[in-house]
């Protein structure tokens, strides 16, 4: 697909962690001037930029591409690393740090899931640094690989919202979120910025290990967040067997797999008796898991958390909700918890992919979970719905037809 040069820059600066990005790599490596460049054959084009050097480029300014060190990693596909001008015999008489007047410099490659060359990640300083070391290298190198990441999922989205209306999209394709490209830049953050802090934690300013740990929590907020779009994508399908199955063993599953979480917040489960009912285990369960992590999530700071889970069957006519069918029977499970609950008005938008209601309060959800859900009452023929009390708590209701 054509982006234009404009789309580009406005690509790059939707990245909202660029900036903290270009920060690190300053504040680490003493560089002055960093930058994210368009690069083509013919245009060198500032998208994204951190300036402490009053260099004078802003998003949108363009250099000539023959006056660029860019250009020489665009045509060899590798990156250009100076310590010192005026040590390098290479670069000593070069006219390029003469006409900028760097003694370091560094341009490393952004190349696109699709091999594209897309353009640098580079930087530049008066005074020399010492940037030709496999740590430095390593660090550019990820942040490149975290950058085109970022462009890959942009453009993924751009395409995906010429099928379908946006508000529709519901990641009903987002398959490539189960490619090994897609964590793999993402794991090696984590590992890199734990190498960082562990290796250099006694010479980093508190602002750079700051930094460094912000990254390393959203690096795993993303990870986490695809693997719940893989979970969501995997219940897409109702292709597993329904089985007759007591419920009770599927909530007893849950409570040893989160003895840890419930100790924590000193919670209990309170469970009636529940019927046998003809599911798909797997995905019952996982419905089951994701009520009860929420639960946790949004549990009450001003006290201890229970969680009650209760059951009836009856005849559609006798549950009063007029969406399921008349002649069937069902399962009404009731899941209620104590904890900070929400508007009413969301009851319905909360089932939303992405849709936290607080995101910076409870930034460890990722907004997927209860999408599953409902998907997983979907493929049961089933429904689910919700209803909350600010400050009192939440209750959620799934109704599962007691045959398939």
């Amino acid at each position: 697909m054509l982006v234009s040069f404009d789309q580009n820059i406005k690509d790059v600066q939707s990245i909202t962690i660029l900036p903290t990005i270009l920060d690190v790599i300053s504040q680490t490596t003493g560089l002055g001037f960093v930058a994210v460049a368009r690069v083509t054959a013919e245009r060198w084009i500032t998208c994204g930029v951190l300036d402490k050097l009053n260099f004078g480029l802003k998003p949108g300014d363009e250099l000539q591409i023959e006056t660029t060190f860019c250009r020489e990693v665009r045509q060899n596909d590798k990156l250009v690393v100076i310590d010192h001008v005026e040590q390098s015999p290479e670069y000593v008489n070069h006219p390029i740090p003469k006409q900028y007047g760097f003694q370091s410099y560094i341009s490393v490659p952004i190349i696109t899931k699709s091999g594209e060359f897309f353009g640098t990640l580079c930087a530049l300083d008066p005074q020399p640094n010492k940037l030709n070391n496999s740590k430095i290298i390593g660090m550019f190198t990820i942040y490149a690989e975290l950058i085109s990441f970022h462009l890959d999922t942009i453009e993924k989205l751009r395409l995906k919202d010429l099928e379908i209306e946006k508000k529709d999209f519901q990641l009903e394709s987002f398959d490539f979120v189960s490619s090994h490209d897609l964590q793999e830049p993402l794991r090696k953050i984590q590992m890199f910025t734990s190498v960082i802090l562990e290796k250099n934690n006694s010479s980093l300013t508190t602002d750079v290990t700051k930094y460094l740990k912000s990254i390393k929590n959203e690096s795993q907020r993303m990870r986490n967040i695809l693997n719940d779009l893989l979970v969501f994508s995997e219940f897409k399908k109702s292709s597993q067997k329904f089985k007759k199955v007591n419920l009770n063993t599927l909530v007893e599953n849950i409570r040893q797999r989160l003895l840890k979480e419930f100790s924590k917040c000193n919670g209990t489960i309170i469970v009636e008796d529940l019927p046998t009912v003809s599911v798909m285990p797997d995905q019952i369960e996982q419905l089951l898991y994701n009520l009860i992590i929420n639960a946790i999530t949004f549990k009450s700071d001003d006290c201890s958390l229970k969680i009650s889970i209760s059951s009836r069957i009856e005849k559609s006519k006798n549950l009063k909700f007029d969406k399921l069918d008349l002649n069937t029977s069902y399962c009404e499970l009731t899941i209620s918890d104590n904890g900070t609950g929400f508007d009413p008005r969301y009851n319905e938008k909360i089932f939303g992919i992405f849709k936290r209601l607080d995101s910076e309060r409870y930034s460890e959800s990722t907004g997927i979970g209860l999408a599953i859900a409902r998907r997983i009452t979907e493929n049961h023929k089933g429904f689910i719905i919700a209803n909350g009390i600010v400050g009192k708590g939440a209750t959620f209701k799934v109704y599962l037809p007691m045959k398939q």
